[in-house]
């Protein structure tokens, strides 16, 4: 079942959704801004405050109805695709650190690899409501904070059917069901990176870190260097 969540003027890091840490988005940092920024996230969570009475009848959804009753203090974990969706959108920035085998790339002086992009931050005013997200990125692999000043609405949209626990979905130990799961739709990643250039080392539990690591050799087939 299809499920619109508002989330128009909702400080990202208390509310009810979380894009937080081990969560991907899809997000191209494209030269100009438009004014509505959509695009889709793998992996987002629901919270254990999140209301579900207001989008579905729980006594019918059994699946949803088990999840909470058997982990009520954790959040949901959505194994799959969910749209995020930003209206009248006046500005905002972005800064990616690039993974490197289990760490952050760094240029030959040993600094620390960081893109950056802003787009008409001196348009934003007292009208304007900054969203922030500390999460993952898919293209340049690697973390992300984007931030998008918007005057619209701002919407998450996402199918219940995905839900699963989040314990069994952190203890998987078969990332392409979950943490890289997105990588079975081709049309987003044809010709991409594969699994085995992202974690070049044995495979780690993601009891410790949730983050998948991305490997020297991928970011040199993409760019020729290091």
């Amino acid at each position: 079942m299809k499920v619109l969540v508002d989330l128009t003027k909702q400080k990202f890091e208390h509310s009810t959704v979380s894009f937080y840490d081990s969560k991907t988005i899809f997000f191209d940092a494209a030269t100009f801004l438009p004014p509505t920024v959509s695009f889709k996230v793998w992996g987002a969570g629901l919270m254990p405050d999140f209301d579900w009475t207001k989008y579905v009848d729980i006594s019918k959804e059994v699946k949803i109805k088990s999840i909470r009753e058997k982990t009520p203090g954790n959040e949901t974990a959505i194994q799959g695709f969910g749209t995020l969706t930003f209206k009248n959108v006046v500005a905002g920035k972005i800064s990616i650190s690039p993974y490197d085998s289990g760490e952050f790339l760094k240029d030959k002086h040993g600094n620390q690899v960081e893109f950056k992009r802003e787009w008409t931050l001196e348009n934003i005013d007292n009208e304007c409501f900054e969203y922030c997200l500390d999460t993952s990125i898919y293209f340049p692999y690697g973390a992300c904070d984007l931030k998008l000043y918007a005057k619209g609405n701002v919407t998450f949209e996402f199918d219940s059917d995905n839900c699963v626990n989040y314990l069994d979905y952190i203890t998987n130990p078969n990332r392409r069901e979950t943490f890289w799961g997105y990588f079975k739709d081709e049309s987003l990643t044809t010709n991409s990176y594969n699994y085995e250039d992202l974690d070049r080392k044995d495979e780690r539990t993601a009891y410790n870190r949730t983050l998948p690591k991305a490997g020297r050799s991928w970011w040199q087939k993409l760019f020729g260097s290091e």
